[in-house]
């Protein structure tokens, strides 16, 4: 399905595009999320899988190409893949419209200049790893309460996924405690 296909079929929802060498993690943790709390939401996996309804108010996207065609609302930048055309995303987050939201990872140079750039018309959002332990060799994310909740995924770069997930959720009315709800049950395999 095409970008310009989904937006079309879109065209009155909320859009949400995640694009980066973490988009599929996120956009399957999303997706996970909302179906946990049966939300009405669409989605697009590029390369997967795609449902669209006409009565669903948002829908998510996971992107890699043709990013601005999708005229999104919220997009996330996460890691740029070796090589990857910074322009490219450069030109997709300052398509963000005014009152839109740009949620970034912090430690990637490339994507923090980008994310950092003044634009007061919409919210910028840095992500970095989430605050974890890890126990008898299993990860536990610990939130701002200093509740611990015990996570069926681990490593660096998959604690910065939930954490840019985590602000992604929010953006669309999920609180902290139905976040802790539903990420125990996550599993990526």
């Amino acid at each position: 399905m095409t970008a310009d296909r989904i937006f079309k079929q879109s065209i009155d929802k909320q859009r949400v595009v995640v694009t980066g060498n973490g988009s599929r993690f996120i956009t399957l943790f999303v997706v996970h999320v909302l179906k946990h709390y049966n939300r009405k939401f669409d989605y697009v996996i590029e390369g997967q899988k795609a449902e669209i309804s006409k009565d669903s108010p948002t829908i998510i996207i996971q992107a890699a190409t043709q990013l601005t065609d999708y005229k999104h609302h919220i997009a996330m930048l996460t890691d740029l893949a070796a090589g990857a055309d910074a322009t490219v995303v450069e030109q997709f987050a300052n398509a963000t419209p005014k009152g839109g939201t740009l949620i970034y990872q912090e430690g990637d140079s490339k994507i923090k200049t980008i994310g950092d750039k003044e634009r007061p018309d919409i919210q910028s959002i840095p992500f970095k790893i989430y605050q974890h332990e890890v126990k008898d060799g299993k990860t536990i994310l610990i939130s701002s309460t200093k509740e611990r909740v015990p996570v069926r995924f681990s490593g660096s770069l998959q604690l910065q996924y939930v954490s840019a997930a985590k602000e992604v959720l929010k953006k669309l009315g999920i609180t902290s405690s139905q976040f802790y709800g539903a990420v125990g049950s996550f599993d990526i395999n």
